[in-house]
């Protein structure tokens, strides 16, 4: 029995590249010399169905089909063989005697500093960054942040009480190099970032989709919404409340392992440490707090817009991470006013090109292994794959 590869990040490109393997040698010269396999028609078959049916399931879960899925719980395949070992699985059932937020931020920070490296922070100006540094900054050595300034251009007035209070005496990337998503030093250092805290407490989906997004229960769309960019989405709206509550579950089930890691895009390195991939908020702890709130009935779901329809709904979500920041700097303006924020395309080039993305990673193995263009056609056969 072959051994299979199992991953932990599969991008586009990856995904595009086995679309041109598969299809192989047709429409080319019968001498073509290239030494690709011919696959049965079966097997395109079914290869095209498993690309299909995975886009379907994105779509489902309002999340733009060039990403892909994993199930924590690795009971549901998709295309590419992939790897949820890095995360421990967490019953969606009720979690008695939880610590407070607080708490919880307090014991996650202090468990990242003693993990004894140097922390790679992504820093947006947005409140879940600002958290994060919150917490860290209270119990780390300053020599232990490196602060990666997604606020750009204007990194101070994001947060004026961060920039002035902790970023300025810390060392810091400012993006005016484009390269945001090759800024961690992952083969040494820890990196984290926010980015999981939208799915673990309310947002409905990502921004491109949801903003335009209209909540439609036809069958004939069966995805639960459609897009109209005539006007704001209305999926967090209040009417909305039982849709929201009932693809919960599934949603974070399939889409929380995968958040962050396009901020791992354009890694300079051969290799990664998989256990210094360290978002804050992916943690049992935190997703525990995040079913305890949908089981209670308190979610606060949102839209993840910079439109003015969505800016009032934002500041009355996340309501224990906002609490959190006043708490720890009494800025009351700024922790239950900041609107979300939204990561200029300045802070990295390929996102401002006319071309094809043209990222360095385009997968990685579940022992770190970057898949690059040099080495793809070793990760090109079918144990790469489910089918």
């Amino acid at each position: 029995m072959k051994t299979s590869i199992k991953f932990i990040y599969i991008s586009d490109q990856y995904r595009t590249a086995w679309k041109t393997y598969v299809k192989g040698t047709e429409g080319h010269a019968a001498n073509d010399d290239r030494g690709w396999p011919e696959f049965s028609k079966d097997f395109k078959e079914e290869f095209q169905y498993s690309v299909e049916a995975e886009a379907y399931a994105i779509r489902k879960y309002t999340r733009p089909t060039n990403w892909y899925l994993i199930d924590k719980m690795d009971e549901n395949e998709y295309l590419f063989n992939t790897s949820s070992f890095h995360y421990p699985k967490v019953k969606y059932e009720y979690t008695d005697n939880l610590p407070s937020f607080s708490d919880m931020m307090m014991k996650r920070a202090i468990e990242m500093r003693d993990m004894g490296k140097e922390i790679d922070v992504f820093y947006s100006g947005g409140i879940d960054s600002v958290a994060i540094l919150l917490a860290l900054n209270e119990v780390c050595p300053n020599d232990q942040l490196r602060i990666i300034m997604g606020a750009y251009p204007d990194p101070v007035n994001e947060c004026p009480y961060i920039w002035t209070h902790i970023v300025k005496f810390l060392p810091n990337i400012v993006m005016d190099k484009g390269d945001l998503f090759g800024q961690a030093k992952i083969d040494t250092n820890l990196f984290t970032t926010g980015c999981e805290a939208d799915q673990l407490f309310g947002a409905d989906g990502y921004t491109q989709i949801t903003m335009h997004a209209q909540r439609d229960p036809s069958p004939d769309w069966g995805l639960g919404y459609h897009i109209d960019t005539s006007k704001p989405g209305n999926l967090s709206d209040p009417e909305n409340r039982e849709w929201n509550d009932g693809r919960r579950e599934d949603k974070v089930r399939h889409l929380l392992l995968n958040c962050s890691f396009r901020f791992l895009r354009n890694l300079h390195v051969d290799k990664m440490d998989v256990n210094n991939y360290q978002p804050f908020f992916l943690h049992p702890m935190f997703e525990k707090y995040g079913i305890n709130l949908h089981l209670d009935g308190k979610m606060v779901y949102y839209t993840p817009s910079h439109l003015d329809y969505h800016k009032e709904q934002y500041k009355k979500a996340k309501m224990m991470i906002r609490d959190f920041i006043y708490e720890k700097t009494k800025n009351k303006d700024y922790a239950y006013g900041a609107p979300k924020t939204i990561t200029s395309n300045l802070v990295q080039k390929q996102v401002m090109s006319p071309l094809p993305d043209d990222y360095t990673v385009l997968a990685i193995t579940e022992d770190g292994t970057i898949v690059t263009k040099d080495n793809i056609m070793e990760f090109m056969g079918t144990e790469c794959l489910t089918i």
